[in-house]
Parts: structure tokens; sequence; C-alpha cells
């Protein structure tokens, strides 16, 4: 996986096709998007990491972001139309802090007009961009979210920054919309940064620039900048097959019986699992690593009525 740093003005899948300019067609797949107009961390999976996508993208995000009070446009964002603008400058600090609990903890959020989300097949935004957004039901697509926190980080009259901890599929320009109407103004992003994404962070990510670099050095060096998937925060236990035939048996599909001692001795983070000794109702998730500590695949191990393990893998990785 490469964490790569997505400047504004890029949509999403320009940062893969510039990538694939310069080092050629790949299989290749971005963790979620982000706006044009945003910016920040944009994970990249190669090849069979594709295979991991569904499960970083279930991963928290934390969004830095801007709302300019008095204005609201179409798109929620500068990049569209201004549709209202209102006297703000009576709008203090305590007015947007006490609204912001409402927005804490699972919410319900009405998408922009201006997204990719489908209806009738067809995204949003060609609704909008052809004046035909009347024809969208939006308030019919409510999708419910999770905001985990949500902090003030400055305030001047006109101008609030927020930063938000969130689920999956949650809008910032909605969340921006929502919040200052509640506080009895309106608003409209002026900057949005993602700074957390996949379990990765803004300090773990590489700009454009890093990667010229890199690939002026060396495909080696470029290499270099992608983490491998032993190296991310899956959130799975790590159970490592020290043993050829054992390890052979598992890339080949068949399943492996292992006694309680070797699942123990060879599990890398056993804390908490402690559980499945008293169950043999529920399969635990694995992340695979063969003999040189190298991921190879995701599988699933359960306890058997003898104390015994089986252990299978469900998707390969290398």
């Amino acid at each position: 996986m490469l964490v790569a740093y997505k400047p504004k003005g890029m949509i999403s899948k320009d940062l893969s096709r510039w990538i694939e300019q310069r080092i050629g067609r790949q299989k290749l797949g971005h963790v979620g998007t982000l706006d044009p107009m945003a910016e920040g961390v944009l994970c990249l999976l190669f090849g069979s990491a594709t295979r991991l996508q569904d499960r970083l993208l279930d991963m928290p995000k934390t969004y830095d972001f801007d709302m300019k009070l008095g204005m609201e446009t179409d798109t929620c964002d500068l990049d569209g139309q201004i549709t209202a603008e209102s006297d703000a400058s009576s709008v203090t600090r305590a007015d947007i802090e006490g609204v912001l609990d409402l927005f804490r903890g699972p919410i319900k959020q009405v998408p922009p007009v201006f997204s990719a989300i489908k209806y009738k097949g067809r995204p949003l935004y060609e609704y909008a961009r052809k004046d035909q957004g009347d024809l969208v039901p939006v308030h019919e697509l409510e999708r419910s979210v999770f905001v985990e926190s949500l902090e003030m980080l400055a305030f001047e009259p006109g101008l609030v920054t927020l930063r938000a901890r969130c689920s999956k599929g949650t809008y910032i320009r909605s969340l921006i919309r929502d919040i200052a109407r509640a506080a009895g103004t309106i608003a409209t992003l002026t900057r949005l940064v993602r700074t957390e994404a996949s379990g990765t962070t803004i300090q773990d990510s590489v700009t454009l620039e890093d990667m010229e670099q890199a690939l002026a050095d060396s495909p080696e060096t470029f290499a270099r900048l992608l983490m491998p998937p032993e190296n991310l925060a899956l959130g799975l236990p790590v159970w490592q097959s020290v043993n050829h035939d054992c390890l052979s048996r598992l890339r080949s599909g068949q399943k492996v019986s292992v006694d309680a001692a070797s699942w123990l001795a060879n599990l890398k983070n056993p804390g908490g699992f402690a559980a499945i000794h008293d169950t043999n109702s529920m399969p635990l998730e694995l992340l695979l690593l063969d003999d040189h500590g190298q991921a190879f695949g995701i599988g699933e191990s359960r306890m058997t009525e003898g104390g015994r393990f089986l252990i299978t893998m469900k998707r390969g990785l290398s």
C-alpha cells in the first residue's frame, strides 16, 4: 500500500493515473475517494493487496476543515455557485460549540446533491450538472453515519475550524451544512484535509514530489515507499506458519489442523484472544504470515471439539 498525499485539484483517479503513467499499467485501486478541493491521505493498493480494500475502507477517517459562515453554495463547498448569503457576524464560538454535541455519535445525513451516491443508477452529480437536481428525492437517500469525535480547533468571526473522526460514508460538506443550520446560520466548506485513513496518518504520507524523486532514483527506491500487508493496521491477530508443509497446504487452499500449543506459539498478538479456547462456535479471522514474516493471506481459525485448531486461507495476498 502506498500512503499518498493527494493535492488539491486532483480527483482520486487522477492520482492512480499519475502513478501508472510513470510505472506502467498496474492492478491498482484507491481506498475511498477525496473531492477535488480536498487534500490529504489517500491510500492506494497494488496487486493482490487490492483484496484488502473493503477492510481498509471500513476504518475511521479524520478530517480537519474550515467552514465559512454566512454563505451557502449548491455543492456545499467553494467549487459551487453561491445559492444563499446572510450576515453571520453575530454568530459566536459558543453558538457553534453549543450544537456540536448534536453531531457526535450516530447521526443521519442527507448527502449533497453534488455527490457520487447513485439514484436510479446515476450519480447525483449528473443530475445536478444538468440542472435536474429537483428530480432527486435526496431526503429519501438519508444515511446513517457515526461521528466518533468532533472538536473545534479555532474560531474567528465568520470562519470556524473543526476536526472530525468519523465512519466511512460521512460527508463533511453535509456535516458543515447541518452544523451551521443548527446554529441558526449557513456555511460552506472552504478547506478539507484528510489526516487519517486506512489506519495511517498524514505523517505516513508521501507527496507527488517524494514519488517523483524516488522514481528518478530507482524502481527499488520507489518500492521502499510501499507498506507491505504485514505492516498495515488491519486490526487482525497474526498467525505465522513456520512449517513448510503447513504453509504449502494453506497456499493451495487446504485446511490445516494444529494442536493448541502450536497455534498459540505462532500467534503474534494473542492478547484478548484467550476466549477462543472456550468456544468452537465462531471462527477467528487471521492475517497469515509465512516463515519469513511476510503476509500471504487472510485466513480463519476455528477451535474443534478435540481442542485442535483448524486453519483455512480465505483470501490470498501473494
